[in-house]
């Protein structure tokens, strides 16, 4: 298992990165914050592994959540419209849903992705 002071720094590390990153590309930060929690949580049910790696499964996990968390909202309050009352609370439980899900959606979407390229 990794130090701990090891990953409270890989941590913070990840966290600058999405910081800097999601005000690069203009990314709403509540849905950035639910997915680096949720890629928290989800991180705590992962095997040890290094804090390079560490850093970049919160990341990733906090920019899927930045980028796709509004649109989940939109379509949620399009299909499902008594979530009207909830409010921008549906954006945030969207983002920190797919925080905790991207450490198997994010490689399952690249495995996919490399199907397609590797079968024409």
């Amino acid at each position: 298992m990794a130090e701990p002071a090891s990953s409270t720094a890989s941590i913070a590390i990840a966290a600058g990165t999405i910081t800097l990153s999601g005000s690069v590309f203009g990314v709403q930060y509540d849905a950035l914050l639910a997915g680096f929690f949720g890629g928290l949580v989800s991180l705590s049910y992962l095997p040890p592994m290094s804090a390079p790696k560490i850093v970049g499964t919160v990341a990733g996990s906090a920019l899927l959540a930045g980028f796709f968390a509004p649109v989940i909202a939109v379509a949620a309050l399009h299909y499902l419209p008594w979530l009207q009352g909830v409010g921008d609370f549906t954006r945030i439980a969207g983002g920190a849903a797919l925080g905790i899900a991207a450490q198997v959606l994010i490689p399952a979407g690249l495995k996919r992705l490399r199907s397609f390229i590797g079968g024409q």
